[in-house]
């Protein structure tokens, strides 16, 4: 948030060009309009096509600006007056550029965006790689010498104390004042461009899943002043718990995808809010943003909602050979760096994580997951880290991290032989899958469940049917509740979810959604929604 500073919103409709082949798009004329935020590939005559796309607009400004993209696909440049201001090189993440536009007069922004899959985002990832601008377009006037990169961390949640970081553009020694909302204020000074300072804020509040209380910082330096909202809370790990404040919390979550049918990546604040105050109402405190950073509204509704976020980078399924590339992996760890900066001061988000469902059960990966941890931690000092797996018994890396995620599907991918019922599975592999994990950390599910076609109802709760997963996924949250060996849960999936449309991995997706949601891909309820909905009330969390 900014403060003294010219903002304005650039959504709404831009001029556009779409190429199937060529690279240099740009040179071409656009004859058509898009409207931002979207997604370009669910807009005919462009629906279904992988290509080069280019949006542009001109605006006026002058000066020091800084340009913000809350989150494109799947990889993209931007221009300004022609000239390159930076790349776009991760699906999802919100960017920033800082930059010099010129005289005060009209200029021209363009965005060239490609969504043919690349290195970052594999044809094999089970969720439909939209191309287009998935959120909003911002351009904000700034002085010459400005503030950025802001930093708010909880050091001691009892007395309130705080520590603040800040960068300015300038070397040179220069006084500021943190202003907050309580009334207090404190003098401070950049020091070769850096700014670090210690605090014991009073009259503050706590930040909670019951009390999401959120303070703000005002902070001037120069001409510049820019504000932080930010909440004081600790999220930590004793044995195999999860504390909040320092109270055990246990987790009911769910898996949450960026999409709906009509905008794809493109979901409007509005249907944001619809979904997660759906899942707040219905008793869950918990969702894991998948398989991607989270956009800055998402996290703002997360931060004032109350609700607890695990964040993770980029990354599903990845090899070996993947994982032996250097350059890969120097990717992923700008990746985790940007996601961990961006949302650093977001109270919601109490777990980060990165490459899931990746071949943790391979020595040769344990260095990758090592570097990605401390690149994390280097940033944020207090957050917990995981990574989801699906290698079970044969992971060798969960000693690296913090919390020990698994993604298993007992009654559903475990499935050999014809029965009436596999429901019977389903605790014993849970209860096995526990003990043999580590048992000094928590144990987390951070992914569960069985597809479910909406309105297919079957008195036999034949896979498929709402019964089966209704009854599937009840017995998962009996076993969570009773068990205090389990940290809690995120079922997989909320919202039923665009993946494959074709190839072989889609005869596991009817209609190309991945189905495990509970409920459909317009919000409809399915049975399952309606039998957590009620178990959730019986149980205290």
């Amino acid at each position: 948030m900014n403060c003294g500073r010219s903002k304005i919103l650039l959504n709404g409709i831009w001029n556009f060009h779409f190429s199937d082949t060529d690279a240099d798009a740009m040179k071409s004329p656009q004859e058509h309009v898009m409207i931002v935020p979207g997604c370009f590939d669910l807009i005919e005559p462009y629906c279904g096509k992988r290509g080069f796309a280019v949006y542009s607009r001109t605006v006026k400004t002058g000066g020091m600006n800084r340009l913000e993209i809350d989150g494109a696909g799947i990889c993209g440049k931007v221009f300004w007056d022609g000239v390159l201001l930076g790349e776009l090189p991760f699906a999802y993440m919100p960017e920033e550029f800082y930059f010099q536009a010129g005289e005060e007069k009209e200029h021209q922004l363009t965005i060239l965006l490609e969504n043919h899959f690349n290195e970052q985002f594999h044809p094999n990832f089970d969720f439909f790689g939209y191309g287009g601008i998935y959120g909003d377009v911002t351009l904000t006037r700034i002085p010459d010498e400005y503030i950025s990169k802001v930093r708010i961390s909880t050091e001691d949640y009892r007395k309130g104390k705080i520590r603040v970081r800040a960068e300015f553009s300038s070397s040179k020694t220069t006084s500021a004042e943190l202003s907050f909302d309580t009334g207090f204020r404190q003098q401070a000074v950049f020091e070769n461009g850096k700014l670090d300072c210690t605090l014991e804020l009073p009259g503050f509040k706590l930040w909670s899943c019951e009390h999401p209380e959120l303070h703000r910082l005002t902070l001037s330096a120069g001409n510049d002043k820019i504000e932080t909202d930010f909440g004081i809370r600790e999220f930590s790990a004793s044995g195999r718990k999860l504390l909040l404040n320092g109270k055990p919390v246990k987790l009911y979550g769910v898996n949450r995808h960026e999409s709906y049918p009509a905008t794809g990546a493109a979901v409007s604040p509005q249907m944001a809010a619809y979904d997660l105050n759906l899942l707040k109402n219905a008793g869950y405190n918990f969702v894991r943003g998948s398989h991607y950073p989270q956009r800055k509204t998402t996290l703002d509704l997360c931060d004032r909602l109350g609700l607890l976020v695990w964040e993770e980078a980029l990354g599903w399924g990845i090899p070996a050979k993947d994982l032996a590339s250097e350059d890969y992996v120097k990717s992923q760890l700008e990746q985790v760096g940007r996601m961990t900066f961006h949302s650093f001061n977001h109270p919601c988000v109490v777990i980060r994580g990165f490459l899931n469902e990746t071949v943790s059960q391979y020595p040769e990966t344990r260095p990758v997951i090592k570097a990605l941890y401390d690149r994390i931690r280097s940033i944020d000092e207090h957050t917990l880290i995981s990574f989801s797996s699906n290698k079970y018994e044969e992971d060798c890396c969960t000693d690296l991290v913090d919390i020990v995620s698994m993604n298993p599907y007992p009654g559903w991918y475990d499935a050999n032989y014809d029965t009436i019922s596999t429901i019977d599975k389903i605790l014993p592999r849970l209860k096995k899958l526990s003990a043999v994990m580590p048992q000094d950390k928590p144990f987390l599910i951070t992914e569960i469940g069985g597809e479910a076609l909406f309105g297919f109802r079957d008195p036999l709760k034949t896979y498929w049917s709402e019964e089966y997963q209704a009854e599937m996924l009840t017995e998962v949250m009996k076993y969570v509740s009773a068990n205090d060996d389990c940290a809690g849960v995120a079922i997989w999936l909320f919202a039923d979810t665009r993946s494959y449309v074709n190839g072989p991995h889609i005869f596991g997706r009817a209609r190309g959604f991945n189905n495990k949601g509970i409920v459909d891909e317009y919000r409809r309820p399915k049975l399952s929604w309606h039998k957590l909905a009620d178990f959730l009330k019986t149980i205290k969390h």
